[in-house]
């Protein structure tokens, strides 16, 4: 069938004239979580994790660097005479990976239904500004989660996906917190300074608030994206997204070390910390442990 490139350019139109938001967090903060809550919603499509700041774009720019450099060759070399083939610049290189972006959601768009897309990948926290430039009209959602839970929890994936680079890697759980502590602030405060940047386009939640009282902080998930957040939608979604929905039936706190919803308590970090990789994580991390509310 041959490429309708006019149809791609009327799709990515229309889906730029939609609320299009990504979401982002430290690593185990709930991100997961909080997209299947919002995926269950009739207007909304939330998918993950597309890596478009980590694979995608850098990947997309490498190849355009390629292509500058073999035609800025050709142009010195060989057509030395003549003004040469114009190479790619910035903002054509900034249409390229924001439009394959644009394809990537618009496969989630095909339900004249939705109205809001949006995207979790946890490493999108790091970059909400380069995304805010590209797609002017989008909101980001950064959840935060106690960074010691956030370690705990990454410790056990860690083990459960690369069991053999977790070990060589780290030699114990406290030598994997002392790596993880400052790379949690940094996406902490990384996703904060954007908010304070962009306040009207940016929502902070916790985890911890998710959890004790999902109703309210998910209603206000909903109302920042503009969707309709009536009880029975908040009903739906928060059943279809519960703990016991997505672990095959446990109870929060009955751990399961073979699922990626290994436990869904908050505090488990006390019953693995001890008092001297506690400190630790406080010298690394307190300003944002103080600022959310954890210390």
């Amino acid at each position: 069938m041959a490429l309708d490139v006019d149809a791609l350019h009327a799709e990515i139109a229309a889906l730029r004239q939609k609320q299009i938001f990504f979401i982002g967090g430290a690593a185990k903060s709930g991100t997961t979580w909080l997209q299947v809550l919002l995926d269950q919603h009739p207007a909304i499509s939330c998918n993950g994790e597309g890596h478009f700041p980590t694979y995608l774009i850098p990947r997309l720019i490498g190849a355009a660097d390629e292509y500058n450099q073999d035609i800025a060759w050709k142009n010195q070399t060989i057509f030395g005479e003549l003004p040469g083939y114009p190479v790619l610049g910035e903002d054509d290189i900034g249409y390229l990976w924001a439009a394959a972006i644009a394809l990537q959601l618009r496969t989630q768009a095909k339900d004249p239904a939705i109205r809001l897309i949006g995207e979790k990948t946890p490493d999108n926290v790091r970059f909400f500004a380069l995304l805010a430039g590209a797609f002017p009209s989008a909101k980001f959602i950064q959840i935060v989660r106690d960074g010691r839970d956030c370690a705990v929890s990454g410790w056990f994936h860690n083990l459960r996906v690369s069991p053999d680079w977790t070990r060589e890697t780290f030699a114990s759980m406290d030598a994997y917190v002392a790596a993880l502590a400052g790379e949690w602030a940094e996406n902490v405060g990384a996703g904060s300074r954007f908010g304070e940047a962009l306040p009207d386009r940016y929502l902070a939640i916790r985890y911890e608030d998710l959890a004790a009282d999902p109703a309210p902080v998910l209603a206000r998930v909903l109302n920042f994206l503009g969707a309709e957040a009536a009880p029975e939608i908040l009903a739906a979604c928060l059943g279809a997204g519960s703990f016991a929905a997505l672990s095959g039936g446990r109870a929060p706190g009955q751990e399961s070390r073979d699922s990626f919803f290994r436990k869904g308590v908050v505090g488990d970090w006390r019953n693995h910390f001890t008092a001297e990789t506690s400190a630790l994580f406080e010298a690394k991390a307190g300003e944002w442990l103080k600022r959310y509310g954890y210390v």
